[in-house]
């Protein structure tokens, strides 16, 4: 190509045009072609080699000169026209992202999932602020046919039925009926007082205080019911027989010269109260009593009697003995199988046979002895030194010997089944002066 072609056509693209070209006809707008410019034909057509043009573009003349072909300004139009904008080249990311995307299995069926969640939510929300009327109405405003299943009547008149009872209005021909109320009272009928005794077998690990609970009866009830317990309750073991009175009370078993007027003065009753209890088998106060008959006394009370206690001699106080500071500590873990009662001078702590029996203060034992010891059993005492004293009984081995010191807390024994006793247990007795106390007052 020549050197004035190559000038002329390097010109042209790089939008260089003469002075006398930006006023032209058309104006002066850049990017425009000149109207000054050859025919195509005066170029090397396709395939024709560029050092044998056709013609050539004047580098002399103002009015006449030459410029690129018309065919080279239109590609560079179009490769102006076809340069994406910013906006188009977001647009075609977007759809790249989204063919990426698509592209994989997994990522529609989460998509989907992620949707129906927000989905349930939505209707959940709009669901939980919609106030649901209240649905609450009787069966008896339906009609029967609407009930039963049967066509008796027609929609209408049924219809004309419901609103009007549900106004309070009922027809005339139809009887009322009893709305079933969800809660309601059962009357029941009281079941026939028993006037019979019961017998009672006792069990391991029974107590009078417990088998009274079973009845729902006083402990004194069943104490003053069998005799050879008004002494001891604590004599009782695994299979004896027990009286259990229907009411609380006492039993008295007529001797010779027994009248309702003296049973009545001895358990604090009227002898109409003996009489009008039908169990027994009184006419009138006129009714003679046979020896050894047995009486209910309804809410008769019996003189207490003194209760078996066990005695010891501490001897001399030892110079070292410990003092006590009041506060008492459970002895030992386990259930109150039975607590203080006027037949029972202390409380029952069940627990397994070996289990720690620790003193409930600090003090010295003044009493460490094995044997039956009035049905206690393997037993100690400690006195605390402040007018307190402490008994711990049936126990399965003894720790201690009298005259030593015992700090709260120490072991001084295990608990054991021995003495008087129907299961594994610790008798536990606080005394203060001598006088037993009830160990829950004072227990933690």
């Amino acid at each position: 190509m020549s050197a004035d072609a190559n000038s002329a056509l390097g010109d042209a693209l790089g939008g260089k045009r003469s002075k006398q070209t930006h006023h032209n006809d058309r104006g002066d707008s850049q990017g425009l072609l000149p109207q000054n410019y050859q025919s195509a034909e005066n170029f090397a057509a396709p395939g024709q080699p560029l050092d044998a043009p056709r013609g050539r573009i004047g580098t002399t003349s103002n009015t006449n000169a030459q410029v690129a072909p018309l065919v080279a300004g239109v590609d560079w139009l179009k490769h102006r026209s076809l340069a994406p904008s910013a906006l188009e080249l977001w647009f075609q990311k977007v759809q790249t992202q989204l063919r990426s995307t698509f592209a994989d299995q997994v990522t529609p069926v989460r998509l989907a999932s992620h949707i129906s969640v927000l989905v349930v939510a939505t209707v959940v929300l709009i669901l939980s602020n919609i106030n649901v009327p209240d649905l609450n109405f009787s069966l008896r405003l339906f009609p029967n046919s609407a009930l039963l299943g049967t066509n008796g009547g027609d929609l209408s008149s049924q219809l004309n039925t419901l609103l009007a009872r549900s106004n309070g209005v009922f027809p005339t021909n139809e009887s009322l009926q009893r709305a079933a109320v969800p809660f309601t009272t059962v009357h029941v009928e009281p079941t026939p007082e028993s006037v019979a005794l019961q017998s009672y077998t006792v069990q391991a690990g029974d107590t009078v205080l417990g088998i009274a609970e079973k009845f729902g009866l006083k402990p004194e009830t069943v104490q003053w019911a069998n005799p050879e317990l008004e002494m001891n309750v604590d004599l009782i073991r695994p299979g004896d027989s027990l009286s259990i009175l229907p009411v609380d009370g006492a039993m008295h078993i007529v001797t010779s010269g027994d009248t309702l007027g003296s049973i009545a003065s001895d358990y604090k009753v009227t002898v109409d109260d003996i009489v009008g209890y039908k169990g027994n088998n009184l006419a009138d106060a006129n009714a003679p009593l046979s020896v050894a008959m047995k009486l209910v006394i309804p809410g008769g009370v019996k003189t207490f009697t003194t209760q078996q206690a066990v005695t010891y001699e501490t001897g001399a106080t030892p110079a070292n003995a410990r003092i006590g500071g009041g506060n008492f500590m459970w002895p030992t873990s386990g259930s109150i199988n039975q607590r203080f009662w006027s037949g029972h001078t202390g409380v029952d702590i069940g627990a397994w046979t070996g289990a720690p029996v620790k003193v409930a203060d600090g003090g010295y034992v003044a009493v460490a002895q094995g044997g039956w010891n009035g049905g206690y059993g393997n037993y100690v005492v400690v006195d605390h030194g402040n007018g307190f004293v402490t008994l711990y009984g049936h126990l399965n081995s003894i720790y201690v010997k009298p005259g030593e010191s015992v700090y709260a807390g120490e072991q001084i024994g295990a608990v054991g089944n021995t003495g008087n006793s129907t299961g594994p247990h610790l008798h536990f007795e606080i005394r203060y002066q001598g006088v037993p106390r009830d160990p829950l007052a004072y227990l933690p």
